[in-house]
């Protein structure tokens, strides 16, 4: 002090401030430019900064430095106004934080400050009444503001606590709350974002401090963390990550099907496993147990801490809460639900893509609902353009199959059928169909599952040719033998000739002998050309119109011998595929070898019925007579080339019959009948598919 006034004289660590001071602006501007390039409004908050920052700098740091004035350093906390009104108008404007938060973290700061202070004037005010004449008062007050500033951490904590118990005792409408929180939980079907939605509800209602779900572990024995939601920032989620299905709150809850309050606490009434349930709670620093219960089954619970606001949980709160447990019970168990049909959903898409079988499904109204990529590819189809569409669009022999099921219930196997794809190409399949119901019986729809025989037709070819190479020798044996009887005679009749050229008696019997034996071996020749494959394609047909123009042709004969004939037509016959003039040859023979069998005034039965389902589909003909049967033992070697149990037989007609009829996939046996007399030769033949015309066309 001097006589003018008060004399600013700065001491020899001035430079060393001004440099500190300079150094700490340098860095935090260096600071806020790097943050300009990936934030939005950071530019505004730099400008809030720096521009009263320099003028403060100016007034009441560079020009003390320069002039050694400090004439104007009045005026350098005035710019802090103008940086408050710049930065706050950044944070509105941009939304650079939630000003809510701001303003409630700046009074419970403000107040804190406000309370220290006056706490801090106090002690000096006290102190200095006590101490009048004391030498230390600059210590004593350095002392009690290092006192303050100790206690202000845990004074603003206080502050904080009380000001949340006040700003969060907030009310909510309970009818509005339950109705917008089942509506949203009806359309949620991912459990996350249900769990999500329900933390936020309670969050906003009650407004606790802690929030976390259990549901249970379908793997183990327990309840698993599913969702663990703190509202108290800083506060971490310390809940166990496991719940054992035997401890006393799942005991407890499973039994009780109710809430459980700690506060119950304090009831004097309270039974022993109670009683642990509620202090199992306080080791989970929970204040509230909501169980999800699902079909009297406990699913889960839901664990909520205390309120922020230091409140109890009222009855209409656990009215609130227990209300909503009970919607999230059912929400989540069809969230889990659908996330398991997700799951099968994909592990049986997985298994179709792999399956070299057509796999389709048709629900009861007539949509498919499953198409898998094998079928696509054999009925030459996109599943895209059949899913969800009309059973009538996928192709005749299929769709026939599946409606038919769908109709009556009764499911179809192993039945044979064709395919003509985009490049018509027929691809012979096998189909099997089967319906499904639900619990009561009633059909909700039908799969079909078929598989490519092209291959296996294949391999059944390659058999049938093996097996007429390895028969080609003992057929080149048999011919041979039966062609050299008649050239033994002719050649003997040839040697006698230059001899006996002059005797008419001789001549006439050679002429008539050649000729007998020519016609003998001409007759063998045509009789082994049947074995051959027929010219003329397999087209649909009635079988019942081969055997009667047959059975015409027999009539004279028939007739000579009295043989009578019985025919056991079913009403409704299935259509086979076959060439007329081969099966007409057919059972010429066998008819023949039937009547060769019986003596005059037997009787020649033909009975055609049809077979439904299995292996066996299709058309059954069974031709029996009244002769005298096979010996025993010979019913397999009796279509055997060559082979005869007549004396004077080729053993060619059999072996003719069982030519053609697998010519025709039919199979052939014979064997004596069990209720009479003579045999019994048994046709069975599959049933004819009608192709599509662009296909035989």
């Amino acid at each position: 002090m001097t006589d003018k006034g008060l004399k600013v004289q700065y001491g020899p660590l001035y430079p060393v401030f001004a440099l500190y001071i300079l150094s700490c602006v340098g860095y935090a501007l260096w600071i806020i430019i790097s943050k300009i390039r990936t934030a939005q409004g950071v530019e505004y908050l730099f400008a809030g900064l720096i521009v009263p920052g320099v003028l403060a700098t100016v007034t009441n740091l560079l020009i003390p430095l320069a002039f050694g004035t400090s004439r104007f350093s009045q005026y350098g906390p005035l710019f802090s106004f103008l940086m408050v009104a710049m930065i706050a108008h950044a944070i509105i404007r941009h939304r650079l934080m939630d000003i809510r938060v701001v303003i409630r973290k700046s009074v419970v700061y403000v107040v804190a400050f406000v309370v220290a202070g006056t706490i801090l004037t106090g002690l000096i005010v006290s102190s200095n009444r006590l101490f009048p004449e004391s030498d230390w008062g600059l210590s004593r007050e350095i002392l009690l503001g290092l006192l303050v500033a100790v206690l202000f951490h845990p004074l603003k904590s206080r502050i904080q606590h009380a000001f949340d118990r006040y700003l969060y005792r907030g009310s909510y409408d309970y009818q509005r709350t339950i109705r917008e929180a089942s509506r949203v939980m009806t359309t949620m079907l991912d459990l996350g974002a249900l769990l999500d939605h329900v933390s936020g509800v309670i969050g906003r209602t009650v407004r606790p401090e802690l929030f976390t779900v259990y549901l249970r572990d379908r793997g183990g024995e327990g309840y698993r963390r599913t969702l663990s939601q703190s509202f108290v920032e800083g506060r971490p989620v310390e809940e166990p990550e496991t719940i054992a299905s035997d401890s006393s709150l799942s005991t407890l809850m499973q039994r009780e099907r109710g809430h459980l309050l700690r506060d119950d606490l304090r009831r004097g009434d309270l039974d022993p496993e109670t009683r642990a349930a509620l202090e199992e709670l306080g080791t989970l620093n929970v204040d509230l147990a909501l169980p999800l219960v699902k079909e009297d089954q406990l699913t889960g619970f839901l664990l909520v801490g205390a309120k922020r606001s230091g409140d109890p949980y009222f009855s209409e709160d656990l009215d609130l809460l227990s209300t909503l447990a009970s919607q999230a019970a059912i929400a989540v168990t069809n969230a889990q639900l659908y996330a398991e049909v997700v799951l099968v959903n994909e592990y049986v898409e997985n298994i179709l893509k792999t399956m070299e079988s057509g796999v389709i499904a048709v629900s009861v109204e007539g949509k498919v609902t499953l198409f898998n990529s094998a079928a696509g590819r054999m009925a030459g189809l996109e599943a895209a353009s059949l899913r969800a569409g009309p059973v009538e669009r996928l192709p005749g022999t299929l769709a026939d199959l599946i409606q038919a099921t769908l109709g009556d219930g009764v499911p179809r196997l192993q039945v044979e059928r064709t395919l003509a794809g985009a490049d018509r190409r027929v691809t012979p399949v096998v189909c099997s169909t089967s319906p499904f119901s639900d619990a009561r019986g009633r059909i909700l729809g039908a799969v079909l599952v078929f598989s490519d025989l092209t291959r296996l037709k294949e391999l059944e070819d390659e058999r049938r040719r093996a097996a007429r190479l390895a028969s080609f020798q003992s057929l080149a044996s048999g011919i041979a033998h039966e062609i050299k009887n008649p050239l033994v005679a002719i050649r003997a009749f040839a040697q006698l000739l230059p001899r006996k050229f002059g005797d008419e008696d001789f001549r006439e019997n050679f002429s008539r002998v050649a000729v007998r034996e020519i016609d003998r071996i001409n007759d063998l020749v045509e009789r082994l050309r049947v074995l051959s494959t027929p010219s003329k394609p397999l087209q649909p047909l009635d079988l019942r119109g081969p055997i009667e123009e047959t059975l015409e042709l027999l009539r004279v004969r028939l007739e000579d011998r009295r043989i009578s004939v019985e025919r056991i037509y079913d009403e409704h016959l299935p259509a086979t595929l076959g060439e007329p003039s081969q099966l007409k040859q057919l059972f010429l023979n066998l008819f023949l070898n039937s009547l060769e069998a019986m003596e005059p005034g037997g009787t020649l039965s033909i009975r055609l019925k049809g077979r439904a389902g299995g292996d066996d589909s299709g058309l059954l003909v069974e031709i029996a007579d009244t002769g005298c049967g096979i010996p025993e033992g010979l019913s397999e070697k009796v279509f055997d080339a060559f082979f005869s149990t007549k004396p004077q037989g080729t053993g060619i007609g059999l072996a003719i019959c069982r030519g053609i009829a697998d010519l025709h996939r039919a199979t052939i046996h014979m064997e004596n009948n069990s209720t009479g007399g003579g045999a019994v030769i048994s046709l069975a033949f599959p049933e004819a598919v009608e192709m599509p015309a662009e296909v035989r066309g």
